[in-house]
């Protein structure tokens, strides 16, 4: 990735960054239950046996209150693991309640690291992909760290499901030959799906 490119995406992480932090906690809390609304709408989701959400930080789309209907609706529920920090790799792992997940790597919440419940991403039929700024095409910016993006390798792109709110989008981002996008973006008010391969 150029200097430039990267630093065009510290700009914009930080200025989207700050446009979503200014949402009131409730706005916040209140947009998160029309998305998960809209989630449970998608077909993708019913048919689903695996589901793999990320554990919400700071101002991002709150997935706890959807955690924690998914398990009553008897799916399997896996959320990122980050095992050795600075050694880039994200693991999937099985959690059978939120409560077992604690402050962890760069204040992120995760469950204990056990192999046994590590879930190898074949198996699961949605993952749902947090991010700072999300583009038309279905790119994204997130922390910079790019465990998502080396995740993601080899997922089907119709299974990656982008969360956000609706002034986390913008037209166009730069973007780095390892940067992967999303199938289908989901905010408080629409549903939309891309066309990238």
């Amino acid at each position: 990735m150029s200097d430039l490119t990267k630093s065009e995406k510290s700009k914009l992480r930080y200025d989207y960054l700050v446009i979503r932090d200014r949402l009131e906690p409730a706005i916040r809390f209140a947009y998160s239950s029309i998305i998960f609304s809209k989630i449970k709408k998608l077909e993708q989701y019913r048919n689903a046996k695996t589901v793999m959400f990320y554990l919400s930080y700071g101002s991002e789309v709150i997935t706890d209150i959807m955690i924690n209907e998914v398990f009553t609706d008897g799916k399997e529920v896996a959320v990122p693991i980050i095992k050795n920090p600075g050694d880039g790799v994200m693991n999937a792992i099985r959690i059978s309640k939120l409560e077992d997940c604690y402050e962890s790597v760069y204040g992120i919440r995760q469950p204990e690291f056990n192999q046994d419940d590590v879930v190898n991403k074949r198996d699961i039929d949605l993952v749902f992909v947090p991010g700072i700024v999300f583009d038309s095409r279905g790119y994204r910016i997130g922390y910079g760290k790019g465990y998502y993006d080396k995740w993601l390798v080899d997922t089907e792109i119709s299974k990656r499901i982008g969360l956000a709110y609706e002034v986390q989008l913008t037209d166009k981002l730069p973007i780095g030959q390892y940067d992967l996008p999303v199938g289908k973006l989901l905010t408080e008010k629409r549903c939309i799906e891309f066309t990238t391969n």
